[in-house]
């Protein structure tokens, strides 16, 4: 399963991360933790949740006293033998035990080490990634897990940052072979992805990934040749800026100074280097205008984090509505564009303009990525409208499409089941429910909905 955005994951996942951010900000770090911990139970590759909940347990870890920490970490290393056995069967169950060390041990090198094996197992690459980050500051000297990260870097697109850390260990490690070998690898990689791809403005692919020219490989060339001290964000800003000088035109450095600086939260640079690569594109650009928006609703969540309570509240509101705006702006503007049809979908569902809502994900259903999601929220739009019987057929057909048995399936057989117990179809309504107990038993309400069922029973 591939990792996900907010915008990706299912309604109640998005919810329960909402709701732990809030409590993140009023320091309900306790609760925060559960509210984080169940979001990722339901998607597990929802890297942003994970990036919450790393922060919460860092805070939380702030707040203990020494004594606590180390039988708290005594406890956690306990549970390495279980991490690394679910490893070899069930990477997500790994991912699983490595926070439950974590919880108790954000910089524990083991924690880490075992979130970033299971994580490239289940084929979380920004996750492994950001699991070896915190190994490399606690041990950056490890030749093996240096390696490693290596690795993980390249897995994850970041082609340029691997390329510059193997070179470092290449020289604390003259004539070591099995590090010229990987340097041999890195230059092979770079290689064969020169060229080609234009899509980094998600932040999923490498800022400096592959470049379209010969002089720009040179210029990479160069900066592999950097030393590690200077692989910094802010470093190479300002080794950008001086190119952009003698290369005022160079749309590849322009659009990565606009990722730089959003993330260095130089928000309206950021946005002022998109606007300028638009305009020397001299064409529309899909892409780009949905970072500049993606760039302003970062800017907005940074303020909320920043603000009080009552002003939180007031920007969040101001934050939903320039989202809707603008991606209604950009559905209308890029038609073709499915997923931006599906995102105001979304939107417009949230907002409770249902009509609408379902205009946009009849329209987002003819994407095959996003045909069963916009199913399900079609047939919950039938739904609270009152079309029970549309409702059920819908998220049938949904179900129908469906056939492995994840959080999303769960989710439809949910939503089937509170439509069908709606119409009064009781025995049809707790066969839905029965399937997600058997792999579930928490999920939402579905123990209480089925153990009342067998009480009814006698």
């Amino acid at each position: 399963m591939p990792e996900k955005t907010r915008k990706e994951v299912q309604p109640q996942a998005r919810e329960f991360f909402d709701k732990g951010l809030a409590a993140l900000r009023k320091d309900n770090l306790d609760y925060a933790t559960k509210l984080f911990e169940q979001t990722l139970r339901r998607e597990p590759g929802f890297f942003e949740c994970r990036e919450a909940l790393r922060l919460n347990q860092f805070k939380r870890a702030g707040k203990k006293s020494s004594i606590f920490k180390m039988f708290g970490k005594t406890a956690s290393t306990s549970l390495l033998p279980k991490g690394q056995l679910a490893l070899k069967k069930d990477p997500i169950e790994a991912i699983e035990v490595a926070e439950q060390i974590l919880n108790e041990d954000p910089y524990s090198v083991m924690g880490n080490k075992l979130l970033a094996d299971a994580a490239t197992e289940a084929g979380f690459p920004r996750t492994a990634v950001f699991a070896w980050d915190l190994v490399m500051k606690q041990q950056p000297d490890d030749k093996a897990y240096t390696m490693r990260y290596c690795q993980a870097l390249l897995d994850n697109g970041e082609i340029a940052k691997a390329e510059e850390t193997c070179l470092a260990l290449a020289k604390e490690h003259p004539g070591d072979q099995e590090v010229q070998q990987l340097s041999k690898n890195m230059t092979a990689n770079r290689t064969l992805s020169e060229g080609g791809y234009d899509k980094v403005a998600s932040g999923e692919a490498d800022y400096r990934a592959v470049l379209k020219d010969e002089e720009e490989a040179v210029l990479l060339e160069q900066e592999n040749r950097r030393s590690e001290q200077e692989s910094t964000a802010e470093n190479l800003i300002r080794e950008y800026e001086q190119r952009i000088e003698a290369d005022p035109d160079n749309l590849q450095l322009i659009r990565s100074l606009a990722e730089l600086n959003c993330r260095v939260n130089e928000f309206d640079r950021s946005i002022e280097y998109y606007e300028r690569f638009n305009k020397i594109n001299l064409r529309s650009d899909a892409a780009v205008d949905r970072a500049i928006v993606d760039t302003r609703l970062m800017q907005f969540d940074w303020q909320i984090k920043q603000a009080g309570e009552g002003e939180a509240g007031k920007l969040e509101a101001k934050r939903k509505r320039f989202e809707m705006e603008q991606i209604h702006r950009l559905s209308e503007r890029y038609p073709s564009d499915l997923s931006l049809r599906y995102d105001l979908g979304a939107l417009q569902f949230e907002a409770e303009e249902t009509t609408l809502a379902i205009q946009s994900f009849q329209r987002a259903q003819a994407n095959p990525h996003r045909e069963i999601a916009s199913l399900m929220y079609i047939g919950r739009c039938f739904a609270r409208r009152g079309m029970n019987d549309m409702a059920a057929g819908t998220l049938q057909k949904a179900l129908d499409k469906k056939e492995v048995m994840d959080d999303e399936r769960m989710d439809l057989l949910y939503q089937l089941g509170c439509v069908l117990d709606s119409m009064d179809r009781k025995e049809d309504a707790i066969e839905q429910f029965k399937i997600i107990y058997e792999r579930d038993i928490g999920y939402r309400d579905v123990a209480e909905r089925v153990d009342a069922y067998y009480a009814s029973l006698g």
